[in-house]
């Protein structure tokens, strides 16, 4: 019994310290972010609706089944809206739209947090598919991410940037961009969320395998930092994400948006329909208000 209460007062006191350092790490951040967010030009939600240009968009992972879209199909995609998310800023195949900045490494207190973000910013910033990208980067105190990238000015400040936040006691995607963007398992989440309040019709998922561990940019066996292998299902694929976007699928259909997954293979593809092309759908030129 004495040996218990010792364990569990020790686990306690390594919580507690835990959360004293995300929180002088949260707050350091967080002053920056005010400091800086004055250097950029931050869209209003009138301003971003206006840039949507197609009625369906594409949301892009950074699984390596990207690798197996062929030139002609990618030139076909990018005739709609695309989005990306986390690392998809490796990516040379087609102009991106939005970019939605969030999660970049395994955690706020990883020893190489800072110079991965950096690198992460400086892909954004010399990536000519990214010249002209709104960037949706999420803000509030426990935003480490978006509040450094802002606050030490490492984010293109031509580029227009949305600010919105995390949302995670909710199961259904949120109503309004006002109130957030809902998020339990991972980013794919706030992105699909944000598709369905930006009056897209056709939401197409690529890039999202979940099956294995592999990344487009990365070769067939190289682990991505923070992980050790390539094998193996994705952590997210036994999490709940799947039924999550099986659920928003007929949530969305109930509100005349279709979602889609683009790679057959893909653990989505038991929740959510596969997309069997582009043609016949809006095209950008075709696009919304």
């Amino acid at each position: 019994m004495l040996t218990t209460l010792r364990h569990a007062a020790a686990w306690r006191l390594r919580a507690a310290s835990l959360e004293a350092r995300l929180f002088r790490r949260r707050l350091a951040a967080w002053t920056m972010f005010r400091h800086g967010v004055s250097k950029y030009r931050v869209l209003d939600e009138t301003e971003l609706r206006a840039t949507r240009k197609s009625d369906t968009v594409f949301v892009f992972g950074s699984g390596s089944s990207l690798n197996d879209i062929t030139t002609a199909e990618w030139r076909a995609i990018e005739a709609h809206d695309t989005i990306g998310f986390n690392w998809f800023v490796h990516e040379k195949f087609l102009r991106c739209d939005y970019h939605v900045i969030r999660e970049i490494g395994p955690t706020d207190l990883d020893p190489a947090a800072e110079r991965r973000l950096r690198e992460y910013c400086d892909r954004i910033r010399t990536n000519p598919r990214y010249a002209s990208t709104v960037l949706m980067v999420q803000s509030g105190f426990r935003a480490t991410n978006g509040n450094l990238a802002i606050g030490l000015g490492l984010l293109p400040p031509e580029r227009p940037i949305f600010l919105w936040r995390s949302l995670r006691d909710r199961a259904e995607p949120s109503q309004s961009l006002a109130d957030g963007l809902t998020h339990q398992y991972g980013t794919l989440e706030e992105c699909v969320n944000f598709a369905g309040l930006m009056g897209w019709t056709t939401i197409v998922i690529a890039g999202v395998d979940l099956y294995d561990r592999r990344y487009f940019w990365l070769g067939p066996d190289e682990p991505v930092y923070g992980d050790t292998t390539t094998e193996g299902p994705h952590n997210l694929g036994a999490s709940g994400l799947v039924d999550r976007l099986g659920a928003w699928r007929v949530y969305f259909a109930a509100r005349g948006i279709e979602m889609f997954v683009h790679n057959p293979k893909s653990l989505l593809a038991r929740t959510v329909p596969v997309w069997r092309g582009t043609a016949g759908r809006s095209s950008r030129s075709a696009g919304g208000s």
